[in-house]
């Protein structure tokens, strides 16, 4: 469908699309949308130039542009004839249309929070409620998974209330499955950092995962490649190290909450800065020795160590101030020394551990280089990729890119873990979507990655099937809530804050989300509710999506004091093409129609992994 679009773009551009004015009501006041330049899903925003106007929103000027021009009417806005963001007119924004990339523990601080008003942060939303921020405080202090969920289902149902950004979808990803695979988190998979002890094929117990990458293909910018722990660049790396490395804390299947793996226990200090980990005295490195607390104090010290180089440097260094700031105390004990309190501490107690007793006698005798050296070849052989979770390597293939994972034989023996049900995980690379996707279907592997972008069409023949995962993306419209209509109110009749949220709730319904969700998006996509992607933990999935209802846009528009006379000839119906010339809109409909057909099939089978 994202073809079609493509077509109605440039054979119909938005001058010459046949809109009858009459069929508007008059337009109470205008607006120019702001949004980045960006492939084809970014045209979503088009479709308000003919939902807003039929709500008496007109629309002055469609903006698409860079980034660095979308910083200065916002984030960046240079304060020189404002103190606050102005209107777009006046070299702010009124409404910027745009993406947002989280991380499966939805942190938004700077984001709607008062103190990161600009300047001194990126709230460009201009939005304030103390109650939020108070709500987000408690958010980022309380360390129970279950309180801290709490916590952020009341600020989701403050944004989702307030509005100041009109969440429109959050994004899903296609795999390509075998027919029959068990045990696979999705959304774990699409942040490489899925469970993979728990996966199965119960045919054969092996699982081959196609990706779209060469082993060094990442790396390509970089002067020194790793291919441990240690260097973990892109999405490639941790596919298949999410496998080997064995950390103090991991997250869990399905609910993505953090649970121990090779931890025991967590104390904590009460100013929420000292963590004392007990580590499970069953835990084992992949050869059968001991996992001991000098070897998690080593491996976090080699992380702080510049002359290793680590990807994860620049991320530790705020919160351990050096190499003492974690400390064995024991054999089987841990402390960290924050510098400050971590509203995410576990994703810092979540790298990999190596084995002290025979890495350090490795960099004595060959420097840091070892980092760099190719897995099983070299100096140090597996040294650097051995240990303690529930796979271990057993063949790296640089020249066809390919890695042989088999199962950790110690690592059943962990309290809160299982034994792994595979007796092979690879990772390979094959060039190019229709080569991966022949393969699936010859059965040569077993899952076709995301990052291939398949299509719809792709995954149809027997024995495979199209599986979508949930993806901590959304896209949004964001709202300037210095805007005197719809952000303060004060040029709304009501004249008041009431009057301006009652207009946000109005462009909220005249959004097609099923369209642009179903159409645009390709069905890669469900309607949202908030900022809060629903692939986090603590999504709100009480809250129901703002229905495309033009009728009810027009009663909110009424409540804020804001009346129309709509012409007799208006006409309203459930899609976005209500204001389209009845010829064009037989042609986007033929394409529609071509559209559907070719994707029909392929939707009766897609199954979704959550």
């Amino acid at each position: 469908m994202v073809y079609c679009l493509i077509l109605i773009v440039f054979l119909f551009p938005a001058s010459a699309i046949g809109v009858h004015a009459d069929e508007f009501p008059p337009a109470a006041f205008s607006i120019s949308i702001l949004r980045p330049n960006g492939d084809c899903t970014t045209l979503w925003p088009m479709l308000l130039e003919h939902t807003l106007p039929q709500i008496g929103i007109g629309i002055d000027f469609h903006s698409s542009t860079n980034w660095d021009a979308i910083a200065l009417r916002t984030w960046e806005y240079p304060l020189i004839d404002f103190d606050y963001i102005p209107t777009y007119d006046q070299g702010g924004y009124d409404i910027l249309c745009r993406g947002y990339a989280w991380d499966l523990d939805w942190d938004p601080t700077g984001v709607f929070d008062t103190s990161s008003l600009i300047p001194t942060g990126k709230n460009y939303y201009q939005y304030v409620n103390p109650l939020y921020d108070i709500l987000l405080t408690n958010y980022l202090t309380e360390l129970d998974q279950i309180e801290r969920v709490n916590y952020a289902k009341q600020m989701q149902a403050i944004l989702y209330e307030d509005l100041p950004s009109i969440a429109v979808l959050y994004e899903r990803a296609l795999y390509g499955f075998k027919e029959g695979l068990e045990g696979i988190d999705g959304t774990l998979l699409n942040v490489a950092a899925d469970r993979y002890e728990y996966w199965d094929d119960p045919s054969d117990h092996v699982i081959k995962i196609g990706i779209p990458w060469n082993l060094d293909e990442h790396n390509s910018f970089i002067k020194d490649t790793g291919y441990n722990d240690y260097f973990q660049y892109a999405y490639l790396d941790n596919i298949w190290m999410q496998g080997i490395f064995g950390t103090l804390y991991q997250r869990e299947q399905k609910t993505q909450f953090w649970k121990p793996q090779i931890a025991s226990n967590m104390t904590i200090s009460e100013d929420y800065k000292n963590y004392t980990i007990e580590i499970d005295p069953n835990a084992k490195f992949s050869d059968g020795s001991p996992v001991l607390a000098e070897d998690v104090e080593f491996s976090y010290e080699l992380h702080m160590t510049p002359a290793v180089g680590s990807s994860y440097y620049s991320y530790l260094m705020p919160w351990l101030a050096s190499n003492d700031s974690v400390s064995a105390t024991s054999s089987d004990s841990v402390t960290f020394n924050l510098t400050d309190t971590h509203a995410f501490v576990h994703n810092l107690l979540s790298f990999g551990i190596i084995d002290k007793s025979v890495v350090q006698p490795a960099i004595s005798t060959y420097g840091y280089g070892i980092f760099n050296e190719v897995p099983l070849t070299g100096n140090v052989s597996d040294i650097l990729i051995k240990s303690c979770g529930p796979f271990k390597l057993d063949e790296f293939n640089q020249t066809a890119s390919s890695v042989k994972l088999i199962p950790n034989p110690y690592y059943g023996d962990l309290v809160n873990c299982n034994s792994s049900l595979l007796e092979e995980f690879h990772v390979m690379h094959i060039s190019g979507k229709d080569t991966a996707v022949a393969n699936l279907i010859a059965g040569n592997i077993d899952i076709v990655d995301a990052y291939y972008y398949p299509r719809v069409e792709d995954l149809t023949p027997a024995g495979v099937e199209g599986i979508l995962v949930k993806v901590p993306k959304h896209l949004e419209i964001s709202i300037n809530m210095r805007h005197p209509v719809f952000g303060t109110g004060e040029l709304t009749p009501l004249g008041t804050p009431e009057g301006a949220k009652y207009v946000r709730k109005a462009i909220s319904h005249a959004v097609p989300r099923a369209v642009i969700c179903e159409e645009i998006k390709d069905g890669l996509a469900t309607l949202a509710t908030n900022p809060c992607p629903d692939a986090a933990s603590v999504y709100d999935d009480n809250l129901e999506p703002h229905a495309f209802d033009i009728e009810l846009a027009r009663d909110y528009m009424n409540f804020a004091g804001i009346p129309f006379s709509y012409p007799t000839s208006a006409t309203t119906t459930d899609t976005p093409t209500t204001t389209i010339g009845s010829n064009l809109l037989i042609s986007i409909t033929l394409l529609v129609l071509i559209g559907l057909t070719a994707t029909q099939s392929f939707k009766r089978k897609i199954t979704s992994s959550d």
